[in-house]
């Protein structure tokens, strides 16, 4: 795979495609989450679910064009909300999943600075897209008030994907993976950090922009991501006994509403 990503990259050269210099864009969000942790024998311990309203925020990307065929890129994004989680009480003899229905509150911020490229193919309307960056993720989780996790990891991404566009209208396809690195999870009553064993994302995202004046568009975007975490280290509480950060998957969906102003 890094073979294939580095072939790619190194096949971009340096085209006319676009005249911008920078670009700034500001788009709304809001995301569907699907969350769900699991026991070592693969069975549903607890699960966070939300609708597109539950949880909204905002991204800003800027960009700016080295070249005609390249750019750096810099994005922020921030959303909060609520899901309804379903699981039950820790410590609890009773305990199964679904014992216990309440809500969460999540507050999620990535960061990420990129290089991209693109280059023009050999089908009419059609440019190739490639990119390699790092981020950082931090997703904050207050299931009650005496038990908040925080999850936080840095990141490697690269991305590839193809732009077609026509006239006023561009549309893409990206696929970006991201690489976590030192992912950890601090909560309530541990004075350390759980060491998870891995957090990585798989991302494909579609977004859209129409052209409505010279320096003007109009975007728009669905994005469905899958986040998998995998068991951390025990650490012992105060009770003495042994607790890990269990495996999780989560597929979680974005629709992204925006402008983009270019000078």
């Amino acid at each position: 795979m890094k073979k294939v990503l580095l072939a790619f990259l190194l096949f971009f050269v340096t085209q006319g495609i676009s005249d911008t210099k920078i670009e700034y864009a500001i788009s709304l969000i809001g995301m569907n989450m699907d969350y769900r942790e699991y026991d070592q024998n693969g069975m549903i311990l607890d699960s966070e679910e939300s609708n597109f309203q539950d949880i909204l925020g905002a991204e800003f990307e800027y960009r700016y064009f080295l070249n005609a065929s390249s750019n750096l890129e810099i994005k922020l994004s921030s959303l909060t909300g609520y899901t309804k989680y379903t699981g039950s009480y820790l410590n609890d003899s009773n305990a199964h999943y679904g014992s216990v229905v309440s809500s969460t509150k999540n507050t999620i911020y990535d960061f990420s600075f990129a290089y991209n490229m693109k280059k023009r193919s050999d089908f009419k309307n059609i440019i190739m897209l490639a990119g390699i960056g790092v981020g950082y993720r931090d997703w904050f989780r207050e299931l009650s008030s005496t038990q908040i996790e925080e999850y936080t990891w840095y990141s490697i991404r690269g991305n590839l994907g193809l732009e077609y566009h026509k006239n006023d209208f561009a549309g893409s396809f990206i696929v970006e993976y991201q690489y976590g690195i030192k992912p950890n999870m601090s909560a309530t009553g541990f004075s350390d950090d759980f060491e998870l064993a891995s957090a990585n994302i798989m991302k494909f995202s579609v977004p859209l922009r129409y052209n409505v004046y010279k320096n003007l568009d109009l975007t728009c975007a669905y994005i469905f991501e899958y986040q998998e975490i995998k068991e951390s280290n025990v650490l012992y509480g105060s009770d003495g006994k042994g607790y890990v950060e269990p495996d999780s998957t989560a597929y979680n969906q974005y629709i992204k509403i925006g402008m983009l102003l270019k000078y």
